[in-house]
């Protein structure tokens, strides 16, 4: 008995010292991105001042956050700080599709940027505006969330070929089975008519939510796993042929339960 409760404490040590250590890293990880950035910021500032066809430094700008994105998810898990899987059940191009994610963490859009080509995002107005962002943002050709038309500068993206990311959810939740679906995606969806990539993305135990701090983790290391599903087609989640308006509550109610259906399908 004496031998179990020193291997108890042993452990609980272990597991101290495994905390201790993962809000270093967080740490780290910040610096080492405001650092990262830097270079790719650099790199977009050239590109906004080097004469070439807008296009050219679109995909340019969007490969460059794209490469940032996918450094910085691997440094975490390199440090220890996070672990994460992705899924691929999609087969086949991604080109004109509507992205869809819930959204439980901080770093959701980073995995989506990192492992999704060609990405516009829509973004909060602030990033259009900030000092330090609003350059690869407008070079990136990502579309303000508050833009009057923002639904059909979307569409219009996705019938050009492109991918739009948007989160339904607008902001973090505070469980995994709250998805307070917004309209938003569905609109885009609807008067687009375009094929629908759903990604879910579940962290056990959940981390950087909203309202923490970067130094609030969980007692144990997070698993996130990354599930890209195959894409979704209107006419196979709604009936079409109703009025508009009821196409986009359709719609968002039944977003809402596949994602409950996937969510809890994630061990």
């Amino acid at each position: 008995m004496a031998a179990l409760i020193q291997r108890s404490k042993s452990a609980m040590k272990l597991l101290s010292f495994n905390h201790y250590w993962r809000i270093i890293a967080a740490g780290i990880s910040y610096v080492v991105f405001a650092i990262g950035a830097f270079i790719p910021g650099i790199y977009v500032f050239l590109i906004a001042i080097i004469p070439s066809h807008q296009d050219v430094k679109q995909a340019r700008a969007r490969k460059a956050i794209q490469l940032l994105c996918r450094f910085y998810v691997n440094f975490m898990q390199f440090l220890g700080l996070i672990s994460f899987n992705i899924e691929r059940k999609h087969v086949g191009p991604i080109e004109g599709h509507l992205i869809i994610s819930n959204h439980s963490m901080l770093i959701d859009a980073l995995f989506v940027l990192a492992y999704v080509d060609d990405l516009c995002c829509v973004v909060k107005e602030q990033l259009c505006h900030n000092p330090v962002t609003r350059i690869p943002v407008r070079l990136a050709g990502y579309v303000s969330n508050s833009a009057a038309d923002f639904v059909e500068q979307t569409s219009i993206k996705i019938a050009a070929g492109e991918n739009v990311l948007i989160f339904p959810e607008g902001t973090r939740n505070s469980y995994d089975t709250q998805l307070d679906f917004k309209r938003g995606a569905a609109n885009i969806a609807v008067i687009s008519n375009c094929p629908v990539l759903p990604l879910i993305i579940k962290a056990t135990p959940r981390t950087v939510q909203k309202g923490e701090s970067w130094y609030q983790l969980p007692e144990v290391k997070s698993r996130i796993t990354i599930r890209i599903n195959p894409a979704l087609s209107i006419a196979d989640c709604i009936d079409t042929n109703l009025p508009r308006t009821l196409q986009y509550r359709r719609l968002t109610r039944y977003w809402r339960d596949y994602y409950l259906g996937e969510i809890n399908s994630i061990a």
